[in-house]
């Protein structure tokens, strides 16, 4: 009984630690040919706004229409992407989906979809 005990404190730490919530990081890759952001809840207005200035340099234009914060954490986004004559909006509620939420344009030789805007695969 002793021993139940003694290790009650360390499985309900354990408990407590696995059920704490870890958001996914952002990503963001930016090449001459192929942009690739995908978004996380632990963004900051800041850091959007610096990655929409980012990608409008390779005359990608990224607009946020809707931003909804709980706090300091990202709960709801809808991006608007424009590429030349090609334009994809989308919205997305953070829950904890297995998928990740951006967008992705690819110009290189022999990509068959040149964008992708939602849950990314």
């Amino acid at each position: 009984m002793k021993k139940l005990i003694i290790l009650l404190p360390f499985c309900l730490m354990f408990l407590f630690c696995a059920c704490w919530p870890k958001y996914k990081p952002h990503r963001v890759v930016i090449e001459d040919d192929f942009i690739e952001v995908e978004f996380g809840r632990k963004m900051s207005r800041e850091l959007l706004d610096s990655i929409a200035q980012a990608v409008g340099k390779k005359g990608i234009s990224l607009s946020y229409p809707d931003l909804f914060y709980d706090g300091d954490v990202l709960s709801k986004i809808k991006i608007q992407v424009i590429d030349g004559r090609e334009v994809g909006q989308a919205t997305y509620n953070f829950v904890y989906k297995g998928k990740p939420f951006g967008f992705r344009i690819n110009h290189r030789p022999g990509a068959q979809i040149p964008m992708v805007i939602g849950e990314l695969q």
